[in-house]
């Protein structure tokens, strides 16, 4: 019997680590083919449709090297209508004994499709991954008329919502009144701001402080404690980076915050609440290492960000929020409405009442520059 047996379990064995390293040449041709996409959608206005195949081709058999020897390669790239590059690679290589197991050996197919996502900028993302990273409840509404909102989760919109942008795009599915239909199954989009080291320097000015009346300026620099404006109080931030440590930035009432040329940067203890019908009007930075944002917060923060404000018309910039939540709230409040573009980046965003989250993409008109990896610096995605 272990005569019988012991050729059969050698011949099971074999066969295994034959299927294992299929698999990771089918693992190894697909990167290769999602990588070449990428760069084939990035040089399309450049090389032209033959020009991008050809690249492809190189960069493919550049990539897979290493595999020349066993495996039979083919690249072909083509350009669709809507300037969508298809990368597709077959690959063929000898099975096991002889080529009898499966006859003729194997034949492995990987495809990959990119587009220029440029062409429609990223405005709005929710990041977080899961259920209802975007949630749109009551008659809510998101008005991103020309750009892509893209969830790394789901979309919800109740019966009474709306989300009416350029491209919606989610990872998970999408339901409610979206408009157009948004695309579902799409791939997700890492954080473009990933990579960035967000940190305080300088010395921490204690506040804890309630504005009643009048007019407080605020130097850049480290704010400790809470920050309160109620009533007709106007707080006015000076040029630079802002960091609010261990403490809320509350506005109340008829409350007024503006600020030129300015980052709100929150700790992981620190959020806003943004009320009643305080006055927000903010302008983001346009130079320094934070140029091109408005207001941000470090990754350990994972609290909410509130915006309830019937005067909440400008916040020029990007709002980046990785790992916190942006709430949406209030009845018939048109939110950064007046600015020239805004951009959000947050784990996820919920909208409730019937306030309007307005996303410009007016990039052009304001002197705060796009970040790169948003707007109209968006640069390419995988398709499929």
């Amino acid at each position: 019997m272990a005569a019988i047996l012991l050729p059969v379990l050698c011949l099971l064995g074999a066969g295994g680590l034959d299927m294992a390293s299929v698999y990771s040449d089918r693992s190894t041709i697909q990167d290769a083919a999602d990588a070449a996409a990428l760069d084939s959608a990035k040089q399309l206005s450049v090389l032209g449709a033959s020009g991008v195949a050809a690249r492809a081709e190189s960069m493919v058999h550049a990539d897979l090297l290493n595999m020349a020897g066993r495996v039979d390669l083919s690249v072909a790239a083509t350009v669709a209508v809507d300037r969508s590059v298809t990368v597709s690679v077959t690959g063929h290589r000898p099975s096991f004994f002889g080529n009898m197991f499966p006859p003729g050996g194997w034949t492995i197919n990987a495809s990959s499709t990119a587009k220029p996502a440029g062409e429609m900028p990223l405005c709005v993302l929710g990041s977080g991954g899961g259920q209802q990273i975007m949630q749109l409840k009551g008659s809510s509404q998101m008005t991103a008329a020309n750009c892509l909102v893209q969830s790394d989760g789901d979309i919800a919109v109740d019966s009474g919502g709306w989300l009416n942008a350029g491209l919606t795009q989610s990872v998970g599915s999408a339901s409610g009144r979206i408009s157009p239909a948004a695309q579902t199954g799409a791939p997700s989009i890492p954080d473009p701001f990933a990579s960035m080291n967000i940190a305080a320097t300088g010395i921490c000015t204690p506040l804890d402080l309630v504005y009643d009346i009048g007019i407080q300026i605020l130097a850049p620099g480290v704010h400790c404690g809470n920050l309160t404006a109620r009533a007709n109080s106007t707080v006015i931030l000076l040029p630079g980076e802002h960091y609010f440590y261990k403490g809320q930035l509350h506005l109340q009432e008829s409350a007024t915050l503006q600020g030129s040329n300015v980052v709100l940067i929150f700790d992981k203890s620190s959020q806003i609440q943004f009320q009643d019908q305080s006055k927000v009007d903010l302008t983001g930075r346009t130079s320094g290492p934070y140029s091109g944002f408005v207001m941000m917060t470090t990754t350990q923060n994972a609290g909410n960000f509130d915006i309830s404000s019937d005067n909440a018309y400008r916040l020029l910039g990007t709002l980046y929020l990785p790992a916190a939540k942006l709430r949406v709230s209030g009845t018939g409040n048109s939110v950064a409405a007046q600015s020239a573009w805004t951009v959000v980046i947050a784990k996820s965003i919920e909208m409730s009442g019937s306030a309007n989250l307005v996303i410009n993409s007016n990039y052009a008109s304001a002197p705060v520059p796009v970040p790169q990896g948003v707007g109209p610096n968006t640069g390419v995605v995988l398709v499929k």
